[in-house]
């Protein structure tokens, strides 16, 4: 089950980060929205990520550090921090989970520390072949993605700094990515593509009609972002609300624990997303360490999912 909300959430932090603005007001906003979004997509970037999801009975929180270059290799290193409240058992559990994480030649790699041990998880990254895609194809994204964006305004403006905030309907950028995604740069079988886009079409009802409100802090001489902060609320809610409907008309089937998260994200819980730009400092190196690479159990291994193979190991399963 998180790996759907998970992925829902993902789907959401990736709607406005690439996503261009229609103003029907204001032109200098649009302006300002079109010259941040094409500087955004040629920009190699350090960056430094805050995600916060807070609930009655549980908080989790990511930070992390990293760098984005043009060929989508990413490479970030952070941790996860989880406090969990048992009601029936009125106990509390904390747990810090470091990791790193390298998106490179379209595999991605996970590496994650629990209970001193380090596991590592590697499913397919972001092609290059995809990247490219996005990348020269900017300009016609951002045409096509138009239809999505509600609404533009020039927030605030300093002598260096201008502030946008933005209006996006979730669903219709879905789609729009949608069109995106299946463009065969994806090699994956026929049964991975059906999952595929069963997961995109279902996020794209959960999300239809959900607005999404992005503050969006971009440099003046450069265009360069400075800083994106949004409330990913609506996003979590809606996934929420499309999962116990489906429930109810009998289409999925929910545990009582999954049913009291589902009833819980849709009611109560908060997920807050923030994050900081600078440029890259050469020097300064994003490496996993070698005794990291060398002691990590491997528990899940999806890289071969081109050929519609996938091996998972029981080690270290919690």
């Amino acid at each position: 089950m998180w790996k759907k909300i998970a992925a829902a959430v993902g789907c959401g932090v990736l709607l406005w980060s690439g996503s261009p603005v229609m103003a029907a007001e204001p032109q200098d906003a649009m302006s300002v929205y079109k010259e941040a979004y094409m500087a955004n997509f040629n920009d190699e970037r350090a960056v430094s990520t805050n995600l916060d999801l807070l609930g009655p009975d549980y908080h989790w929180e990511l930070n992390a550090k990293g760098k984005v270059l043009r060929d989508s290799t990413m490479y970030w290193q952070g941790s996860m921090r989880w406090d969990i409240k048992a009601k029936k058992m009125n106990l509390t559990s904390h747990e810090d989970i470091p990791f790193y994480l390298e998106n490179r030649n379209g595999l991605l790699n996970l590496y994650a520390q629990r209970a001193g041990k380090w596991v590592k998880l590697s499913v397919p990254g972001i092609p290059v072949e995809l990247a490219n895609v996005w990348q020269n194809g900017a300009a016609n994204f951002m045409d096509d993605s138009l239809q999505a964006v509600k609404n533009v305004s020039l927030a605030n403006e300093t002598d260096t700094q201008q502030s946008l905030q933005i209006v996006i309907d979730a669903g219709k950028m879905m789609q729009v990515s949608e069109k995106y995604l299946d463009d065969g740069t994806l090699k994956l079988s026929e049964k991975e593509k059906k999952e595929h886009q069963a997961m995109l079409d279902t996020l794209t009802k959960a999300l239809q009609g959900t607005d999404l409100t992005v503050d969006w802090v971009v440099n003046k001489a450069d265009h360069k972002t400075i800083a994106i902060n949004t409330d990913l609320t609506p996003l979590l809610r809606a996934y929420a609300k499309n999962v116990i409907n489906d429930k109810a008309a009998g289409k999925i089937k929910l545990s009582n624990d999954e049913r009291e998260m589902m009833e819980s994200l849709l009611s109560f819980s908060e997920l807050k997303f923030h994050m900081t730009y600078s440029g890259v400092n050469q020097n300064e190196k994003f490496t996993i360490p070698d005794d990291v690479r060398k002691s990590a159990v491997e528990i899940l291994n999806m890289t071969n999912s081109q050929k519609g193979v996938s091996q998972t190991a029981e080690t270290g399963k919690q």
